[in-house]
Formats: structure tokens, C-alpha cells, sequence
């Protein structure tokens, strides 16, 4: 394919231009605001740093695809062009939900913790070799591409709630058609993109919503997410609650507590590394991994600043 990527130096924007380059596709992009240092370099190392400026010119045909990030305005040249050329125009998720149409789609949302439980997920299953695709928000240290989407069965999705573009408000986790959803927590914070809290929320009831026949919805079983999740499940929909993983400290180490006579020490510690552990360990159990595997990869997991 040729790929034209608008406003490249965005969040998800840059990697996934990256990855798609690395997949054989013919993939140009161009942004006309400030760059962040560590994408530029990103950009550049791969030939896509663009020079701060639209071409609508280099959207040459039909069967062209424009992919817009989020801060694309209506009026943009590029996007002028592709629509009168009646190239495909699509947003960053939409474009991965379509390069992800035949994979088992797992996708996290939420607010605090997210990103942190993905990165679990993946460790564990590179660990024991299984081919896993992802795309992660944000760079992650020790992990080479935040966007990694080749031939796996199985993709792991770090979910914005932004919406998908300036001209499709719906919010961005919706887009991927998830089958394991996950909701790790909400919070408001305030947002230009969502007009109050009881809608932002309403965002993560959708969420619920969308989970397909036969899908599974992990969430943390604490307010506010339970106040979300319907008071009558959806047919044929396996809800999985978590809490926080029983854990204890013993000389400086940290152990996860299985059982009166069953513990296993970690990198990690603290609360909320704990119930991001457990949302992974929920997840991963759907995806093959038995509780020994999970025990024997998470405490090899280095625990990145994420």
C-alpha cells in the first residue's frame, strides 16, 4: 500500500508510520507543528521526518490511503485532497483495527495503569516465545517499537479515549472491536474532548457494551469502573472482576502471595503495580498462559518506568 501519514509526529502517529515502513509499505507523512526531540530522531533514523509543512501532493491517487492523527482539522490541505481524488481516508485506529481485522483483538482501556498492564501482557508471552503483535501510547523503555503489527494471531492494544479525529468523535478505544476488553480505571481529569465526567464515564459503559458474543470484559472490581459495568451482563459475555494481587514484603523483597504456603517474588511493588499485575494475569489466562507460565515470566519482568 501507499500510505500518507498526516500530522506524523503525533502519539501512535510516528510508530505506527515506522511499523508500517518495516512491514514493506510505501509510507511518506508530513506535520506542520513541533516535533518532540526523541520523535524527530525516531523519524529521522527511519527517513519520514517531515519538513513542517502539508503536501497534498504527494496524495497521487485513489487507491491511496491519507491516515489522519487526532489533531488534523476539517480544512486541512491533505485532507481536501484525498477527498476530492476520492482517496481511503481513515483515522490511526481505524487503520489499525483494519490491519488487525483477522487477530485476536485484546484491547485496554482505562485511565491510570493501562499501558503498564500491556507491557506485562507482552513480556509474558515473548517470554514463552508466543508471536504477539501491539501497539502501545507511548514509548516504553527496553521495548524497541511501541507498534509492532506483522502476522501474530493475537494483538495487544494500548488504548487512547480521545476521540478517533477531528471529524469522528468517537472515542478512540472504541474503534479496535475489541474481543478481550479491559477496563484498568477511570479517572477525570478534565478533558476538552469529553464535556463532563458522567460522559466521559459513559465512554467506558459503551466500552462494555461493545464486547461481542461470546468476548470477554476484565475490570477492576472498584469504583468508579463497577459503576459502569451494566447491572445486567450481557448475554453471552464472560465478565472477569480484579483486585489488587494479595502481595506481602519480606527483607526488601516483594512477593506475590498465591497461597498460605505459595509465594513468588517480583521486581515489582507497591498497590497499583499489584493490580496491574492482576488485570495481566486475568488476561493471559484467556490467551493460554498457564498460572506456573505467569509466576516463572513476571518475576523476570524488569519493571520499567512506565
Amino acid at each position: 500500500m501507499r500510505l500518507h501519514f498526516a500530522g506524523i509526529g503525533s502519539t501512535v502517529m510516528f510508530d505506527l508510520a515506522i511499523a508500517m515502513k518495516k512491514a514493506g509499505h510505501e509510507v511518506s507523512g508530513s506535520d506542520s507543528g513541533s516535533i518532540d526531540q526523541g520523535v524527530t530522531e525516531r523519524l529521522s533514523e527511519h527517513g519520514l521526518l517531515p519538513n513542517g509543512s502539508w503536501h497534498p501532493e504527494l496524495i497521487l491517487d485513489p487507491s491511496d490511503t491519507l491516515i489522519i492523527g487526532p489533531g488534523i482539522t476539517p480544512d486541512n490541505p491533505e485532507l481536501e485532497k484525498a477527498r476530492k481524488i476520492r482517496a481511503r481516508i481513515l483515522s490511526y485506529p481505524e487503520f489499525i483495527e483494519m490491519e488487525c481485522r483477522n487477530k485476536h483483538r485484546v484491547v485496554l482501556a482505562g485511565s491510570p495503569g493501562k499501558i503498564a498492564i500491556a507491557v506485562i501482557i507482552v513480556h509474558t508471552l515473548q517470554y514463552h516465545k508466543r508471536e504477539i503483535d501491539y501497539v502501545l501510547s507511548r514509548p516504553v523503555p527496553g521495548i524497541e517499537d511501541s507498534v509492532k503489527l506483522g502476522n501474530a494471531p493475537t494483538v495487544i492494544i494500548d488504548a487512547l479515549d480521545g476521540p478517533a479525529s477531528n471529524i469522528d468523535p468517537t472515542t478512540t478505544f472504541l474503534k479496535y472491536k475489541h474481543h478481550i476488553g479491559i477496563i484498568s480505571g477511570i479517572e477525570w481529569f478534565g478533558s476538552p474532548t469529553h464535556s463532563s465526567k458522567e460522559e466521559y464515564a459513559r465512554q467506558f459503559s459503551l466500552f462494555e457494551k461493545a464486547t461481542p458474543k461470546g468476548g470477554v470484559l476484565i475490570y477492576f472490581d472498584l469504583e468508579p469502573v463497577v459503576g459502569v459495568i451494566s447491572k445486567e451482563p450481557l448475554p453471552d459475555v464472560l465478565y472477569i472482576p480484579y483486585k489488587t494481587h494479595p502481595s506481602q514484603m519480606d527483607n526488601g523483597q516483594e512477593y506475590l502471595v498465591e497461597s498460605a504456603t505459595e509465594r513468588h517474588p517480583v521486581k515489582l511493588s507497591g498497590k497499583h503495580n499489584m493490580q496491574n499485575i492482576s488485570a495481566a494475569r486475568e488476561t493471559l489466562k484467556k490467551l493460554g498462559i498457564t498460572t506456573p507460565m505467569f509466576f516463572e515470566a513476571v518475576k523476570n519482568f524488569g519493571g520499567p518506568n512506565i
